[in-house]
């Protein structure tokens, strides 16, 4: 009897996880492969003579590369603030259309000046996307079924790379003198996002409580699943935060006093400067490696972005399936480390090698995101603190994104470049073996917890609706 009833409750929540899934993932994921496309089109508009139009300089145009993450920096935590306290599809669209509005307008730049605000300001329009998307998963998954909808949202990434070379290729093909490539660039890949924008506001859900395409008994099954898998046996503060009804500016500001938040602010920041560096150079990088034309440098960049794609799905699926994250990371970032050093060590004449040492790169530093985001989303207990969490962590790690714009200053082979990356992802896997051990340490403590000391822990944090992941139940994820 007791079998036959997990076995119905077992086929109810694969029939709400199916549910979920076909209402969130796909929508999301092509919203984020808009919003990557809109901030990353800019290699492939050097390439179509931006640079050559507006008479910049090397380091002018480095310069607008960086300035987006300055913007994304300062309006990722107050973004968040936001979505946590107002309706997530409301906010979230109107990132968006005023994201689109800007990545079109950009085609009207004329200055280096004018560039750089538009950049800016695309910066701070996006800030609160990805931070939000990742606090808004975690509203809807538990922690086990979190790394595979990550994988598959961040893996939409990858392939705006893929599809950001081949629209280029093909934009570029267009014969009209009235308007430069790079202008056409930056109108048709903007437009979509301004166009989806009002769409979306009215198709996201906002609460597992305030859902309208869930039955109630399918609410309900929600509400229990993330209310057991919040750990330390208190879903009442997960049913009131899915509610909306348990905000708390004293747990925005415990999650500034909790060190592991600066440990993975670190990660984070050495993960970006690689990944944003790789991402925003890689045309470049390319066509610095024959004597191709600019059109095809542009073509030539979308098989690293396809390895990118499938190489996250799989380290995003495995990390699920396992329940574990540090450990994939780490040997992604060998990979990676391989790569680099195969472009920093291999003789310029052997283009394929070269050209293969790109792929594996470029599949490694996206392939470490999912992971990386599930592990610190995992470890944050409570959504206030997850979503504060969230978007401090990557605000500061965007600060890589910015000095990632910087790193590639020695064209064509760009050693420099390559080498900090390098050095970058293996700091990376250290800090995250470190952190590994402190966690299983800590698990370890709390499973031998006398009561007393129990009861201590519980009360030094302001009581179970304020303990979170410093619940003495609460587990680390690894």
């Amino acid at each position: 009897m007791l079998e036959k009833g997990r076995e119905t409750k077992d086929k109810l929540e694969v029939a709400l996880l199916r549910k979920l899934d076909l209402r969130l993932i796909p929508l999301l994921s092509v919203l984020y492969l808009l919003s990557y496309i809109d901030r990353s089109n800019i290699g492939n508009a050097s390439l179509g003579g931006l640079q050559r139009d507006l008479g910049l300089t090397h380091q002018e145009y480095q310069w607008c590369l960086s300035i987006f993450f300055f913007g994304y920096i300062i309006f990722e935590i107050p973004s968040n603030i936001v979505m946590r306290r107002w309706r997530p599809s409301n906010w979230l669209g109107l990132l968006m259309g005023s994201w689109g509005i800007i990545a079109t307008a950009m085609a009207a730049c004329r200055t280096f000046a004018g560039l750089a605000i538009c950049r800016f300001l695309l910066g701070a329009c996006e800030a609160g996307f990805f931070p939000g998307v990742i606090y808004f998963l975690s509203v809807w998954y538990t922690r086990k079924e979190y790394g595979r909808r990550m994988g598959l949202f961040w893996s939409f990434g990858s392939l705006a790379g893929a599809f950001g070379g081949l629209f280029a290729y093909a934009i570029s093909q267009i014969p009209d003198h009235r308007l430069a490539s790079w202008q056409w660039l930056f109108i048709i890949e903007g437009a979509p996002s301004v166009a989806l924008a009002g769409f979306a506001a009215w198709y996201l859900p906002n609460s597992p409580e305030t859902c309208r395409f869930l039955s109630e008994d399918e609410r309900a099954l929600e509400i229990r699943r993330l209310a057991a898998d919040a750990k330390g046996g208190h879903p009442h503060q997960e049913e009131q935060e899915a509610a909306g009804d348990h905000f708390s500016w004293a747990a925005v500001l415990s999650v500034f006093s909790d060190w592991k938040l600066y440990v993975y602010m670190l990660i984070y920041f050495l993960g970006t400067c690689s990944l944003q560096g790789v991402t925003l150079f890689l045309p470049s990088i390319v066509a610095g490696m024959g004597t191709w034309s600019p059109v095809e440098a542009q073509a030539l960049t979308t098989p690293p972005y396809c390895v990118a794609f499938v190489a996250t799905l799989a380290i995003a699926y495995s990390s699920d399936r396992l329940f574990e994250r540090s450990w994939h990371m780490i040997l992604t970032n060998l990979v990676g480390i391989a790569g680099f050093a195969i472009l920093l060590l291999v003789d310029v004449d052997r283009v394929a090698l070269r050209y293969f040492g790109a792929c594996i790169v470029v599949g490694s530093v996206y392939g470490n995101v999912a992971p990386k985001v599930a592990w610190f989303n995992n470890n944050f207990g409570g959504l206030t603190r997850r979503a504060i969490a969230s978007a401090a962590i990557v605000s500061v790690g965007m600060v890589g994104g910015a000095l990632g714009g910087q790193i590639y200053y020695d064209p064509p082979q760009y050693q420099h470049g390559n080498q900090i990356a390098l050095a970058c992802l293996a700091a990376q896997s250290v800090i995250v073996l470190l952190l590994r051990f402190a966690f299983m340490y800590e698990n370890r403590r709390r499973d031998k917890l006398d009561s007393d000391t129990y009861v201590l822990e519980i009360q030094k944090y302001g009581g179970p609706d304020m303990a979170g992941d410093r619940h003495p139940d609460f587990r680390y994820v690894l």
